[in-house]
């Protein structure tokens, strides 16, 4: 009876367990771009499967999908000019450490429309989201961070490393997707994070994740390999080709 009790205790037990959620298998057109001499920019397709688990509820509503594509994490400073005379200086400066170089909000439509703030906000669909919260700031604190983050968005918007694109995503079927990843010509070396959501009636079903890499290969990636770890034989070899290509010049252009 003891026996029989406690089977009756696990298969209670395990029937109160929410049903496994529904599966997805993500893939990568390329895990890796190449800079040359030559690169203007790469576009990488995340292709999705979301395999149904016939354990779970079936939803009426159909499945949409989100993502965020993160660059690697570095340091950027934003500076704010003032006037003095007639000579512009730099007023104010703010460092935004350790935040995504390059970030990208990727969906068939706004997010807003998807998703709650409270949850966007989880899943972290904005670059503001990786700056320190503005709680506990005096009036004039909260007043300039804002005005420095507002600066942040818009010059990364303009230097193409902050992108929202409300049409990168397709639906080829209801459980078959595409999400077009535009990476640009000037595009920081590293990893790249892609994050995937599927969601349903504004309810997260499930989240994969991806990476790919953007490295300089051939004579770019030699002199920027220089640069970094042989800094006084670059040094060198910068002044040598200067000199030389102005002894050219001299005796290509003079007059006897």
């Amino acid at each position: 009876m003891k026996g029989l009790a406690a089977l009756l205790i696990g298969l209670a037990a395990l029937a109160s367990l929410p049903a496994r959620a529904q599966e997805l298998v993500l893939t990568l057109s390329t895990r890796e771009v190449a800079i040359t001499s030559t690169y203007t920019g790469a576009d990488i397709t995340a292709f999705g499967f979301i395999e149904r688990d016939v354990r779970s509820v079936t939803r009426a509503a159909p499945f949409e999908i989100i993502a965020t594509v993160q660059g690697p994490v570095g340091d950027i400073t934003v500076h704010r000019k003032g006037q003095l005379g007639p000579i512009w200086l730099t007023a104010a400066r703010e460092r935004f450490a350790r935040i995504p170089t390059y970030f990208a909000l990727l969906s068939a439509r706004p997010t807003e429309e998807i998703v709650a703030p409270e949850a966007a906000q989880r899943l972290k669909l904005s670059l503001t989201d990786y700056l320190p919260p503005l709680e506990n700031l005096s009036a004039g604190d909260y007043a300039e961070q804002t005005e420095f983050r507002q600066a942040l968005l818009r010059l990364r918007q303009e230097e193409g490393a902050l992108v929202v694109d409300p049409k990168a995503v397709t639906m080829v079927r209801p459980n078959l997707f595409t999400v077009k990843v535009n990476v640009p010509g000037k595009a920081p070396v590293g990893l790249y994070v892609i994050n995937v959501t599927v969601i349903s009636e504004g309810v997260v079903l499930r989240t994969a994740q991806a990476g790919f890499v953007v490295r300089k290969v051939g004579f770019d990636a030699a002199v920027a390999e220089a640069a970094k770890n042989r800094a006084p034989l670059y040094a060198l070899a910068t002044i040598l080709v200067a000199v030389l290509l102005g002894w050219v010049a001299n005796f290509a252009f003079r007059r006897d």
